[in-house]
């Protein structure tokens, strides 16, 4: 883990708690937010791989054909981007999704997979990660499912945004089984079997 990503949330708590004493709430969240941006802007200025791979149906094949039990595929996109491994996993090394701290019911799986898929929109401009729901050896999970350029084609993998780990198939939770995605988690069906949100870390 690089210096930057194991000390950077630490060093701006410390900061906006030194400089915003006399601030209030509004202020201070203002602070925080500038503060944010300009690290953002330098941390984007990494040379990640940005690649055109068309529309949804691009997207769903690659998917389905690694994970079948993706069989809920839900895309909303007319035209994806995305990176490489190589590009994904310096993305991760550098984004901290997987530094929040874990709450039960207000920040659990589905948070931490949703805001993965935020940051990669938002900083990074790919919307090829998705947040989807599916299986686990620990129980039902929300978690994220990627399709990355790897040589001339496109592979799907799975991402759990609380550890950082990319994976075909066995993650820290054991097997992983997708079986549905969602623009956002929160919309997941109430007849889903047996829903567990786990915590990983």
């Amino acid at each position: 883990m690089c210096w930057l990503k194991k000390n950077l949330p630490t060093t701006i708590e410390g900061i906006i708690s030194q400089k915003s004493a006399n601030m209030n709430l509004a202020e201070k969240s203002s602070y925080a937010y500038d503060i944010e941006k300009i690290i953002t802007e330098y941390l984007l200025k990494i040379n990640v791989p940005l690649i055109d791979i068309g529309g949804w149906y691009g997207w769903k094949g690659v998917a389905t054909a690694q994970y079948p039990t993706l069989a809920d595929v839900r895309i909303p996109d007319a035209t994806y981007k995305t990176t490489t491994l190589w590009g994904l996993q310096s993305i991760l090394t550098l984004d901290w999704t997987n530094k929040v701290p874990y709450l039960a019911d207000l920040f659990d799986c589905d948070a931490f997979a949703n805001m993965l898929y935020v940051h990669l929109r938002k900083d990074y401009k790919i919307n090829s990660v998705f947040p989807v729901w599916g299986q686990t050896s620990s129980g039902y999970h929300g978690f994220n499912c990627a399709v990355i350029q790897n040589g001339d084609e496109l592979i799907a993998r799975l991402i759990e945004p609380q550890t950082d780990d990319i994976f075909i198939e066995n993650g820290p939770l054991g097997k992983y089984s997708p079986d549905k995605t969602a623009e956002f988690l929160a919309v997941m069906p109430i007849q889903s079997p047996a829903l567990n949100i786990r915590r990983v870390k």
